[in-house]
């Protein structure tokens, strides 16, 4: 006879399947991640994984999109918090993209692009259709008006953030940290920028 599962041991194993799965991103990127990684990790025969998940892409989404809330839950904090803006929103990008546990310095542009290739039509173009008023909400949160913020140039700076955070290169490790402390730097400077218009005109 099967083991009867309680509501709390399957909170509990997606919990765990969530923390693991965060590590298995980390350690093998997230295209490399597979079905049988997961089930191991957490201690689950493979079939099981199907109880929770239809897919593994589908579990690799949950995890991009708690993340993805934890990110904005953290830019609402900066948003009400006390203090230099500009230097609220450098610490929140050290934090969201270079800090070492970070999976910004994980996961790739593309691989987002390839998780939502898998994924079902309606999921993927929710998604993509949800990214281009990404900044806008967040702004808005931060408080910075539509007509003070060229959301093309932000998004152009986070894409490069992205970018270097995500990709090792020939240039050695000391570059590449100065890099992004220049580019974090600036995306701080342009939102602050930004911020005071917006208090002007508000």
């Amino acid at each position: 006879m099967p083991k009867i599962v309680s509501e709390q041991e399957k909170e509990n194993i997606k919990n765990a399947m969530y923390i693991k799965g965060i590590e298995l991103i980390r350690k093998k990127g997230m295209k490399r991640v597979t079905v049988d990684d997961i089930a191991a990790a957490v201690q689950i025969a493979k079939g099981s994984f199907y109880t929770y998940y239809h897919s593994k892409e589908e579990f690799l989404y949950h995890i991009m999109k708690q993340n993805e809330q934890a990110l904005f839950d953290r830019i609402l904090e900066i948003g009400s918090s006390s203090g230099h803006f500009k230097e609220k929103i450098t610490n929140a990008l050290h934090e969201i993209y270079l800090a070492p546990d970070s999976l910004a310095l994980y996961v790739q542009p593309s691989d987002m692009e390839y998780l939502l290739r898998k994924l079902p039509e309606p999921i993927s173009r929710e998604e993509q259709d949800k990214s281009k008023t990404n900044f806008q909400r967040t702004m808005n949160v931060l408080g910075i008006g539509d007509a003070q913020c060229d959301y093309s140039v932000l998004a152009n700076l986070m894409d490069g953030l992205h970018f270097i955070a995500s990709n090792q290169n020939q240039y050695g490790e000391q570059g590449r940290a100065k890099a992004l402390s220049i580019l974090v730097e600036a995306i701080a400077e342009y939102l602050s920028k930004c911020k005071q218009n917006s208090i002007k005109n508000g």
